[in-house]
């Protein structure tokens, strides 16, 4: 059975042409950060106000009282809303404060509790404190050394470098794609170019330099701009603005002179990518093990057999983003259920528009992304199967090698006193590699001339 050869339109993808495209991507995207980067500080010009000023203070709650409000059916408080008189202690100084504040639920603050109070100075009159926030940091680190701690022990060196690339993402989020959104660059080049970066960086160092590495590099990058060309596509044609979402408005509010579709835009991007990467990586690594497991497989039994895991792979992880977008909005979808509008309506207001097209146009960017990487993969696995094979990882036999069938030194046929001439000629199918196996071990041909006791091993 001979190895079919990759479709002459893949002709050209070996591993030294994808690398001059990563090279290109990389030239790209640094020159994109570059051109980007905010020269000079960024920040919010603080508005002059009355001469008041608020200070973030650490403090402990001692005691939360119930009092009675008689403005309470002025305000209109929620339901469960009760007033509280809290007292706390300020952790910089030991003074010991008492205010009154508003607990919407009711059972929200509790003695003993960890908080940020919000100090309020106003020119000849006393400090005011309110609860601004809880403290959140020794639940948020431990949680952070049982995640660092699981990846290192099932990871080890590979988990490693993945935390590493973690760390760098995260310094590519926050030291350059937000102070140049703040520095008023467009919001969908600043995260384009920084997701390029990002998806070089990290493939390569949590997967290491190889073949199947590169696939899904550029593999990634393909989908990840068809993606980016869609949302910006239907994000248009729905006339989706943005204005929707609060965190957005009141961001354009704080800043000003944001542009809240490019934010949506940018968003969509950097989200596509912290799937895509998964995808692409789990396909080229697919084509290769099956590359590994049986070197005799061409272009067309490569690519079918990791289209076949894809296609699982697919299902699960668009059912995975439909849950997670509505897990997010799930106080929305319960505001919606109760509510007078029938579900056409609901569905295509803009609120839950942006949610549909966050989710189909990031799920038709993974689809995409499957025969992409597979094809380039497949591709790379059939023209150079000496260099693939080598990069794969080595097992060996639990009891150490077969007996007469020593390994070839490429790998790409087993070779022994029992297969004279299996070079030169592979086994024209399956039936008789099985025969030539057998020969190997000096069985019988005939399984059933030979039965099998429970205690020998399986052949």
């Amino acid at each position: 059975m001979n190895a079919s050869p990759p479709p002459p339109a893949l002709a050209w993808a070996t591993h030294r042409t994808l690398l001059v495209v990563v090279a290109a991507l990389t030239l790209v995207a640094a020159g994109g950060i570059a051109a980007l980067w905010p020269r000079g500080d960024v920040g919010v010009e603080e508005e002059p106000g009355a001469g008041q000023t608020t200070e973030l203070v650490d403090a402990v709650l001692l005691e939360v009282t119930e009092v009675e409000d008689p403005f309470a059916d002025a305000f209109g408080l929620l339901p469960d809303a009760v007033n509280v008189e809290i007292t706390a202690r300020l952790e910089t100084t030991g003074e010991v404060v008492t205010f009154e504040m508003v607990d919407d639920t009711g059972s929200l603050f509790a003695a003993g509790q960890r908080v940020r109070l919000a100090a309020i100075e106003t020119p000849e009159q006393p400090v005011t404190y309110a609860v601004a926030d809880f403290r959140r940091e020794r639940p948020l680190a431990l949680l952070a050394a049982l995640f660092f701690a699981a990846v290192l022990a099932f990871g080890r060196w590979q988990g490693l470098r993945a935390l590493i690339g973690l760390g760098l993402t995260f310094l590519l989020i926050i030291g350059f794609i937000v102070p140049a959104i703040l520095a008023g660059r467009s919001p969908v080049a600043a995260a384009l170019f920084g997701a390029l970066a990002i998806m070089i960086v990290t493939l390569y160092l949590a997967h290491g330099y190889s073949r199947k590495t590169t696939a899904a590099v550029v593999g990634t990058a393909a989908a990840l701009a068809l993606t980016g060309l869609l949302a910006m596509a239907f994000v248009a044609a729905a006339s989706i603005t943005g204005f929707t979402s609060e965190n957005a408005r009141l961001a354009n509010l704080t800043v000003g002179g944001l542009s809240l579709q490019g934010l949506l835009l940018a968003g969509i991007i950097i989200g596509g990518l912290g799937v895509l990467d998964d995808v692409t990586m789990a396909q080229s690594s697919t084509v290769f093990e099956l590359h590994r497991a049986n070197p005799r497989i061409g272009f067309a039994g490569l690519t079918r057999g990791a289209l076949n895991v894809g296609r699982d792979h697919i299902a699960a992880t668009v059912n995975t983003l439909f849950l997670a977008y509505a897990g997010a909005a799930l106080p929305l979808l319960i505001l919606f259920a109760t509510g007078i509008d029938g579900f056409f309506e609901i569905l295509t207001s803009e609120i839950v528009a942006v949610e549909v097209v966050r989710t189909l146009v990031g799920s038709l960017g993974l689809i995409a992304a499957v025969p992409i990487t597979t094809a380039l993969a497949a591709a790379l696995v059939v023209a150079e199967p000496r260099a693939a094979h080598s990069e794969a990882p080595a097992t060996g036999h639990a009891h150490g090698p077969l007996p007469g069938l020593a390994a070839d030194p490429v790998g790409e046929t087993p070779s022994g006193p029992a297969e004279a001439g299996l070079k030169e000629s592979a086994p024209e199918d399956d039936d008789e590699w099985v025969v030539r196996l057998r020969s190997a071990y000096r069985l019988p041909h005939d399984a059933s001339a030979h039965p099998r006791s429970d205690d020998e091993p399986s052949d």
